[in-house]
């Protein structure tokens, strides 16, 4: 994810998060640049080959992965870098308590980054509005942070059978 790079660059190497991680591809970018990383989703067959890809690339020692619900599920550790990238839940009782969760994770110092699908595509009806987040959502349920950058861009992102340029929020 283009936004993750951004902040992840900029940071040294410590613990992070990965909130529903799917086959793993940013948990295994971060521990390539010598993080170490606990990568957390709902599906295991997604699990199972982020695992893969994580031993293919030799970062399999540096990455946990694990199977939850995380809108149910409570991290044991602190983190310097909490992220979730195109993970929320629909909004509702389980996109509160992930993000709940998220803000919970970060350590002391620490960074969160929160991306996902922009309001701004209700509009054009491409994607069910329960999907979909605004900036101000997310600075609402992540009130106890200092926002340094919020904001939409545009990113290619595949969207069902068809790769499309979609605004995406940033937080």
């Amino acid at each position: 994810d283009e936004g993750l790079i951004e902040v992840a660059s900029s940071l040294a190497p410590g613990k992070a998060l990965d909130l529903g991680c799917g086959q793993g591809e940013n948990a295994i970018w971060l521990a390539e640049r010598g993080w170490i990383v606990n990568a957390v989703d709902g599906s295991s067959g997604a699990i199972s080959e982020a695992r893969e890809y994580a031993e293919a690339a030799g970062v399999d020692r540096t990455i946990v992965f694990g199977v939850a619900d995380i809108a149910d599920w409570t991290p044991r550790s602190r983190y310097d870098l909490v992220f979730c990238t195109f993970a929320l839940p629909a909004r509702g009782m389980g996109r509160s308590r992930m993000l709940e969760t998220a803000a919970a994770a970060v350590a002391p110092g620490g960074t969160i980054l929160i991306t996902e699908f922009d309001a701004s595509l209700r509009r054009d009806g491409s994607m069910p509005e329960k999907y979909l987040v605004s900036v101000e959502e997310l600075e609402r349920h992540l009130g106890g942070f200092r926002i340094d950058r919020a904001g939409v861009r545009r990113a290619r992102h595949r969207h069902g059978y068809e790769e499309r340029v979609l605004p995406v929020a940033n937080v």
